[in-house]
């Protein structure tokens, strides 16, 4: 059952419409789970006085902010500056914003979360001055239709490796996020695929064993069940989302999507998600147990992040088994003396040939079976003399055998549609 919110208690459980209890000024950490206290300077003279902001697409929009590409003058360095109004729907939500900026000091510490660099305050807004990440949304990259944009499943497999490791610092310091998706996870780069940077913590909460913190916020299509049931929130309420994630990355579906919010929020409340769909059915079982192990209603059976940086299907490759070569070797001895015979040729004798002929055809079935299976490593292994242009091939036909593999991104219909609940940021 969908839970109302307006029936029961009084104050309204939307993202920025709280009472007076807000957490005071001087308190560390508020009964709502914000942050109150930071070590950043605010700087309070015109942003543009140190800044240059570039004129063009923004590259981010809420309800409530903005993000620009903006240069430093004195450095010249890029960064991007978060814009977010201190009034919203008529109250003041400077509370809000210095929670954040303490977040983001919290995890300075931490490669996989955007670094903050400034901050300024204006009469009607305040700036985040934020790590530029140049590779933009992963977003981009799981709606293409173009496949030499879209991710493999090894992209898809070290991009979530990277963000486990800054959801689990987060966890480790009682920090939960609760809005992890897509739009909220950047890249460093492109061209080639670079590193996560966690981006976005307006929805995010502190958390503790001995305080409940209740709350209705969140993105529909990744919020947990524990969300719309108003239940206690946990770190386990991110590890929902990050199985809807990884659901989304390798297959493109959004496992959880309705006609509309309420049919949304009824699919997720009744697990209602298909291990059947024809793209899952292409992935090995380790991807599908991964997600499993996350999709669970009773939030103390989800795996924790670093449970699931030690799942099978998240495990870098193992060093290919050059044994099976070495313990070969003829072959290896043939190469070699085929190399060499190549420069200095000898007369052939009739028990030479038959010997030749011999050890030839297991060459050539060893051969088969390392271009097969080893290919790398037998390339490693037998040094130039390997380096032919029919491995050269091989290797072709197989980058491409898998690349047609690797699954395609497409959604039914735009996540834009859906992005409706306040306070949803590009950064």
């Amino acid at each position: 059952m969908i839970p109302d919110p307006h029936a029961g208690e009084p104050r309204s459980r939307t993202r920025f419409q709280r009472g007076p209890a807000a957490a005071e000024p001087n308190q560390g950490r508020g009964a709502n789970g914000l942050l109150s206290e930071i070590k950043t300077t605010i700087h309070t003279e015109p942003f543009t006085e140190h800044y240059t902001i570039i004129p063009g697409k923004e590259l981010g929009r809420g309800k409530f902010a903005v993000v620009r590409k903006c240069v430093e003058k004195c450095t010249g360095h890029e960064y991007a500056a978060k814009f977010m109004r201190k009034r919203r729907k008529g109250q003041d939500c400077r509370t809000e914003i210095i929670h954040e900026i303490a977040v983001l000091e919290l995890a300075t510490s931490s490669p996989r979360v955007v670094n903050l660099h400034q901050v300024y305050e204006m009469a009607s807004e305040m700036v985040l001055v934020l790590e530029f990440a140049a590779g933009g949304e992963i977003f981009n990259q799981c709606v293409s239709d173009r496949e030499d944009e879209a991710f493999s499943e090894e992209d898809v497999k070290r991009l979530m490796r990277q963000i486990l490791e800054g959801v689990a610092f987060l966890h480790q310091n009682s920090v939960v996020h609760l809005d992890l998706k897509p739009q909220n996870l950047l890249l460093t780069s492109t061209s080639p695929l670079g590193d996560i940077k966690i981006v976005d913590f307006g929805l995010s909460r502190m958390v503790s064993s001995h305080q409940e913190l209740r709350e209705i916020m969140g993105t529909p299509e990744y919020v947990a069940p524990e969300i719309l049931s108003y239940e206690p929130i946990s770190t386990a309420t991110d590890m929902w989302s990050i199985g809807v994630l990884a659901y989304v990355m390798l297959t493109g579906i959004s496992p959880f999507l309705g006609e509309d919010k309420q049919e949304t929020f009824l699919n997720i409340s009744q697990l209602n998600v298909s291990y059947t769909e024809e793209e899952l059915q292409q992935l090995d079982q380790a991807a599908l147990s991964f997600i499993q192990m996350l999709l669970l209603k009773q939030p103390q059976e989800r795996a924790t992040a670093e449970q699931c940086l030690k799942h099978p299907w998240l495990q870098p490759p193992e060093p290919q088994e050059t044994q099976q070569v070495e313990e070969i070797p003829p072959a290896e001895d043939q190469e070699a003396s085929t190399c060499s015979s190549t420069s200095s040729p000898e007369p052939p004798t009739s028990t030479g040939t038959a010997e030749e002929e011999e050890e030839e055809e297991d060459g050539e079935a060893v051969e088969g079976l390392v271009a097969e299976e080893l290919i790398v490593v037998a390339a490693y292994t037998l040094g130039q003399c390997r380096q032919s242009s029919s491995s050269t091939s091989e290797k072709e036909a197989l980058a491409a055998e898998q690349k047609t593999i690797s699954k395609r991104f497409k959604f039914e219909e735009p996540f834009s549609a859906l992005q409706e609940v306040p306070g949803e940021f590009i950064y």
